[in-house]
C-alpha cells in the first residue's frame, strides 16, 4: 500500500514538472510573456578613414555592450523616462571581418569607397578613402518586463599602431519596447525600433512627443557609428645633379631601409616621376641595366623592409602611406660625385629619421666640376713669332742674293 501511494506521488511530481517546462517563462515580476516580439536585431556602422595611397594594415576594435543609467526627462511639461538597459551580457554581437565575437576587423584586401556624397565624419573626398563595415547587435535573449525606452552603451576599445581613434569611445543606443497585447488577452512586449546617438550630446527637446514620450527621432545627434583614422605620411626622395661634367643621363643606385614598421605591411611605391627600368647609356653603369624600381615594399614579420631604386636627374620616388614611428634611411651610391643630401630646393628633409605626422621630402644632390683650361691662346703665340721671324730672314737673305747679281 505504502509503495503504491509513493508510486502516485512521484508520477504526479514528475506531470507536475513536465506541465511547467511546457509553460511559458515570464520575466520575474512581469506579467509579460518572456518571448519578446518585432526587429530583435539592429546594426551600427563602423569606419576607417586612410589617405587614397595608403595600404591599411590588420586593424582590429573590439565592442562591449553595457547597460545604461536610467534617466528621467521633463521639458516644457514634457516628461518622459528612459530605463537602464537589463539583461546587457546577453545581448551578442557577430565578428566582422574576424571569426570572434564582439570584434570588428580591417585588413589590406577590404575595398575602399571615394562616395562624394558620404558623410562619414572627418572625411575629405580629396584626400581620402574610407572602408565601412557594419555590425549586427542581437537582442533576442534579452528579456525586457515592461514597455519603455531601455539604454545601453556601445563602448570600442583598440590600440591599432598610427590609428587616430573616434574621439567620443561610446554610442547610446536606446531600444524602444512596446505594448503588443493582442485580442486573446495575453500581455506581450514587442521591439518597436532602436536608435542610436552620441553619448556627447544628449538633448531631450529634440526627442519629446507631443505627450509624455519620446518620438524616437534624434534628428542632430544621429549617429551612423564609430568612425577612426589611420594616419600615414609619405616619404620621397629626389635626385639632382649639378657641374660642368655631370651628366643627365646618368642612373645613381638608392637603397631605402625601413625599420620598426607593422609586419606584413604593405606600402605603395609611385615611381610617376622616375623610369620604371634603368635604360644604357654611356655614362651610367652597366650593372644598372634593365634594373626596375619597385612599385611597392613589404614589410617582414620583423617590421623591415628595404627597397633599391635608380634615378637620373630630375626624378624622384614617393613611398606612400607610411605609418609613425617607422625609421627610415636614404643612401645612394655616389661613385665618383661629390654627394650632398638634403639640398635639393624645397626637398631639405634629412635623409633618415622617424615618420611622424608631417610628409617628408628629401634629395641628394651630386655634382662632378671640372676646370675649364686657359692660356691657350698664350701657349701658340711664341709659335707663331717664331715663324714670322723666319719669314723674316728669308725674306732678308733673299734680297741679299739679288742685290749681289
Amino acid at each position: 500500500m505504502n509503495r503504491n501511494r509513493k508510486s502516485v506521488k512521484l508520477a504526479a511530481v514528475i506531470m507536475a514538472s513536465a506541465l511547467t517546462a511546457a509553460m511559458p517563462v515570464s520575466a520575474a515580476g512581469s506579467g509579460y510573456e518572456a518571448q519578446i516580439e518585432g526587429t530583435k536585431t539592429t546594426s551600427f556602422k563602423k569606419y576607417v578613414l586612410q589617405d587614397k595611397d595608403a595600404v591599411i594594415p590588420d586593424l582590429d576594435f573590439t565592442y562591449e555592450i553595457s547597460a545604461g543609467e536610467a534617466k528621467a526627462y521633463d521639458v516644457g511639461e514634457k516628461k518622459f523616462e528612459v530605463l537602464a538597459g537589463i539583461d546587457a551580457e546577453q545581448v551578442t554581437m557577430e565578428g566582422v571581418g574576424t571569426s570572434t565575437a564582439n570584434h570588428i576587423h580591417f585588413n589590406s584586401s577590404d575595398s575602399t569607397k571615394n562616395d562624394e556624397n558620404s558623410s562619414v565624419k572627418g572625411y575629405e573626398k580629396e584626400e581620402d578613402v574610407y572602408i565601412e563595415k557594419e555590425a549586427t547587435l542581437d537582442f533576442s535573449n534579452v528579456r525586457f518586463t515592461e514597455p519603455g525606452i531601455y539604454r545601453y552603451i556601445i563602448t570600442e576599445s583598440g590600440t591599432n599602431r598610427s590609428v587616430k581613434n573616434d574621439s567620443d569611445v561610446t554610442r547610446v543606443l536606446d531600444v524602444y519596447v512596446y505594448d503588443a497585447t493582442g485580442r486573446d488577452g495575453v500581455k506581450k512586449l514587442e521591439i518597436g525600433g532602436y536608435v542610436l546617438h552620441s553619448s556627447e550630446d544628449d538633448n531631450p527637446e529634440i526627442s519629446m512627443g507631443d505627450g509624455n514620450g519620446s518620438t524616437g527621432s534624434y534628428v542632430g545627434t544621429k549617429e551612423q557609428g564609430f568612425t577612426n583614422e589611420y594616419q600615414t605620411v609619405d616619404l620621397t626622395f629626389r635626385k639632382e645633379v649639378s657641374g660642368n661634367q655631370a651628366s643627365k643621363d646618368k642612373y645613381f643606385k638608392f637603397t631605402v631601409a625601413l625599420t620598426s614598421g607593422i609586419a606584413n605591411d604593405i606600402v605603395k611605391v609611385d615611381i610617376t616621376n622616375a623610369d620604371g627600368t634603368v635604360q644604357a647609356n654611356a655614362a651610367t653603369l652597366d650593372e644598372y641595366e634593365n634594373q626596375k624600381n619597385p612599385t611597392q615594399l613589404t614589410f617582414d614579420g620583423n617590421g623591415q623592409a628595404t627597397g633599391t631604386f635608380y634615378l637620373q636627374h630630375g626624378q624622384q620616388i614617393v613611398i606612400q602611406g607610411l605609418p609613425a614611428g617607422v625609421a627610415y634611411e636614404v643612401t645612394e651610391a655616389a661613385e665618383d660625385y661629390k654627394s650632398e643630401s638634403a639640398k635639393v630646393q624645397e626637398y631639405t628633409g634629412a635623409v633618415s629619421g622617424t615618420t611622424a605626422g608631417e610628409d617628408i621630402k628629401t634629395s641628394y644632390l651630386n655634382t662632378r666640376e671640372g676646370a675649364i683650361p686657359t692660356g691657350v691662346a698664350t701657349a701658340a703665340a711664341p709659335f707663331a713669332v717664331l715663324t714670322a721671324a723666319a719669314g723674316a730672314g728669308i725674306l732678308i737673305v733673299t734680297r741679299k742674293k739679288r742685290a749681289t747679281r
